[in-house]
């Protein structure tokens, strides 16, 4: 997945207060813990793969950067030029 946003706590409380609902009723309807909500809001944790994934489709919200695309392009492999680990390390003599 892509890079969550550093705001992904205001977006998760501002759409579940939009909709009326309460963290019990998000976390029962997202078939999750309470406290899971409450850590998220509170920003203590970030939410795994799964847990971004219902948030998003229960919410209609986004919680990464970017969009769709990411930043894939630029592990693509079809690049010129190419920095390997000897160009970048200097040896001790």
């Amino acid at each position: 997945m892509d890079e969550v946003v550093g705001d992904y706590d205001e977006r998760i409380r501002e759409a579940r207060e939009g909709r009326g609902v309460s963290q019990e009723e998000l976390a029962d309807t997202l078939n999750e813990k309470t406290s899971l909500i409450r850590k998220l809001e509170r920003g203590d944790v970030l939410p795994s793969d799964d847990i971004q994934r219902k948030l998003e489709r229960e919410l209609d919200i986004s919680l990464t950067e970017g969009g769709a695309g990411g930043d894939d392009e630029e592990w693509s492999g079809s690049s010129a030029t190419t920095t390997t680990l000897g160009d970048v390390v200097k040896r001790k003599e």
